[in-house]
């Protein structure tokens, strides 16, 4: 899916396949049905409006269907499944959102991720009209003061909102987003293999990244998996576009060869 040249691919799908990692029996076709079931029911309210369609998918979202922030387990791994946030209606900011922006997708409405540091937002964006939208906390409409202030509570008071903060993102980004919250989460619990399996998933995404790869191959060597450490980290090397990303790769091929020198 990663290798298509454009973000043609329905981010849900992405979001089901990745939740195959650590829930094997998933059906990504069964899940896509029910959300087209639900998008079915947002097109029969019939709006048209920016403010109309953000209420239709409130009343089937929220008022009817009850999917909401898990306040009370926020830091459950499965609040990032999307398999398991429909099942349970509960989730994260992004999770969440991605229901929402599938919907949209389906119904040809203009909204897009909003990458808010700390909080995941939605943004319907018509011709003069946006109207911000979080779905964590119940659709509520939110004015950029808002946001503005919402991110002081989560990084202090002098921290400045900025238009690039509230800047449409794309599907791949979105993703990319989604794993390093797994891969912050499991780093957390020192679940090393985790940590690889997210890693692995974020170079699919940015193939060509060198430090991605070298982080890889820095998570490879902390889980003891040292040939597949050697040949990512080399990889890393070849990738480099600049003496930085050459000199992080080297670092961890220096710690990786002396390993191998006390070991052997």
């Amino acid at each position: 899916m990663m290798q298509r040249n454009r973000d043609d691919f329905r981010l849900a799908h992405a979001a089901l396949l990745l939740a195959r990692d650590e829930y094997e029996e998933v059906a990504p076709a069964r899940y896509l049905e029910r959300l087209n079931g639900l998008a079915d029911r947002v097109d029969r309210l019939d709006a048209h409006s920016g403010s109309d369609r953000v209420d239709a998918l409130r009343e089937v979202l929220i008022d009817a269907e009850a999917y909401r922030g898990n306040y009370e387990d926020f830091q459950n791994p499965a609040n990032h499944y999307l398999n398991r946030v429909i099942d349970t209606h509960r989730g994260i900011p992004i999770s969440l959102a991605t229901v929402w922006l599938d919907l949209a997708h389906q119904l040809g409405w203009p909204f897009h991720g909003v990458s808010m540091p700390g909080h995941f937002m939605v943004c319907y964006e018509g011709i003069g009209e946006e109207i911000l939208v979080d779905p964590f906390n119940g659709g509520q409409e939110k004015s950029r003061e808002q946001c503005e202030q919402m991110v002081k509570g989560i990084f202090g008071a002098d921290f400045e909102l900025t238009e690039e903060h509230l800047a449409s993102i794309g599907t791949r980004t979105v993703l990319t987003r989604m794993l390093g919250n797994l891969y912050s989460m499991y780093a957390q619990q020192q679940d090393w293999t985790r940590c690889v399996r997210a890693l692995t998933r974020v170079v699919a995404i940015h193939p060509e990244e060198s430090l991605l790869h070298s982080e890889l191959g820095r998570m490879l060597f902390v889980a003891g998996n040292l040939t597949s450490a050697a040949s990512t980290l080399n990889h890393a090397l070849t990738l480099a576009a600049n003496k930085d990303e050459e000199a992080t790769a080297q670092h961890h091929l220096r710690d990786l060869k002396q390993l191998f020198s006390e070991q052997n």
